[in-house]
C-alpha cells in the first residue's frame, strides 16, 4: 500500500512552489502592461532638478512615466546594465539611484532564489513521481502554498502600510528607501501602485495554486490514491 508524501516534503514544496510562483509573478507584473493597468491614471508632478532645493514643479504626462517605469523596470531586473539617464537636468538624486541599485540587487537575489525553488521542486516531484504520490504531493502543497499567500494577503490589505514598511527595513537595512514627499520617485511609484501590485500577484499566485490543487485532487480521485 502507498504512503502518501511526508510532511516535510510537502512543506518544502509548498515554500518553494511560493518563492518560484511568486517571483515569477512580480516580474510579470514589472512590465509596461501592469503599470499601464495598476499606476494611478493621468500626469504626475515631477521637481526638476531633482537634486536642488529651489527646483520647479513639472508636470509629467502618462507616456513619460511609462518610459520612466519601462528604464527602471528593466534595469532593476537585470534586463539592461545600467539605470535611465536624463539628458539634461537630474530627474532622480543620487539616493534615489542608490536605492534602485539595491532593488536590482534584491531583485537579482530573488531570481536566482526562483532557480533554486524550481530546481527543488522538480527534484520534489520526481521523488514522489517515482513513489507514486505526486499528484498528492502537488495538492497538498498546492494547498498549503495557497493557504500561506492568503494569509499575509489578507493581512495586507487590512494593514498595507505596515507590511510594506517592515518588507523594506528587512531588505534595505540600510534605510535609504526613505523619501520626502517631493521625491520624483514616490511620484513614479505611489502607495496606490505597490498596493495594486501586492494584491494582483497575491490573488493570481492564489489562483493557479488552487487550479493545480484541483487538478492534482481530480486526479488522485480518478487512481483512488489514498491520501495516508
Amino acid at each position: 500500500m502507498k504512503t502518501g508524501p511526508a510532511r516535510w516534503e510537502i512543506a518544502l514544496a509548498a515554500v518553494a512552489f511560493a518563492v518560484f510562483g511568486l517571483v515569477a509573478l512580480s516580474l510579470a507584473h514589472s512590465g509596461s502592461w501592469a503599470y499601464l493597468w495598476i499606476a494611478p491614471r493621468g500626469d504626475a508632478t515631477f521637481y526638476v532638478p531633482a537634486d536642488s532645493p529651489a527646483a520647479a514643479a513639472t508636470r509629467v504626462d502618462s507616456a513619460a512615466l511609462l518610459r520612466w517605469h519601462a528604464g527602471w523596470s528593466s534595469y532593476v531586473t537585470g534586463l539592461t546594465e545600467g539605470p535611465p539617464l536624463d539628458a539634461g537636468p537630474a530627474t532622480f538624486t543620487v539616493d534615489e539611484y542608490r536605492h534602485m541599485a539595491d532593488v536590482r540587487y534584491v531583485f537579482r537575489g530573488a531570481e536566482v532564489a526562483a532557480v533554486v525553488a524550481l530546481v527543488t521542486l522538480a527534484a520534489l516531484a520526481l521523488r514522489a513521481r517515482s513513489r507514486g504520490v505526486l499528484p498528492l504531493l502537488a495538492r497538498s502543497s498546492a494547498l498549503a502554498s495557497a493557504a500561506l499567500v492568503t494569509l499575509v494577503a489578507a493581512f495586507a490589505a487590512f494593514a498595507f502600510e505596515p507590511l510594506f514598511l517592515a518588507f523594506h527595513e528587512v531588505l534595505f537595512p540600510q534605510g535609504n528607501f526613505l523619501f520626502g514627499p517631493r521625491s520624483n520617485l514616490i511620484a513614479l511609484y505611489p502607495d496606490e501602485y505597490w498596493y495594486g501590485v501586492t494584491l494582483r500577484v497575491a490573488l493570481t499566485f492564489i489562483a493557479v495554486a488552487l487550479a493545480v490543487a484541483l487538478a492534482a485532487h481530480l486526479r488522485v480521485k480518478r487512481l483512488g490514491m489514498l491520501a495516508t
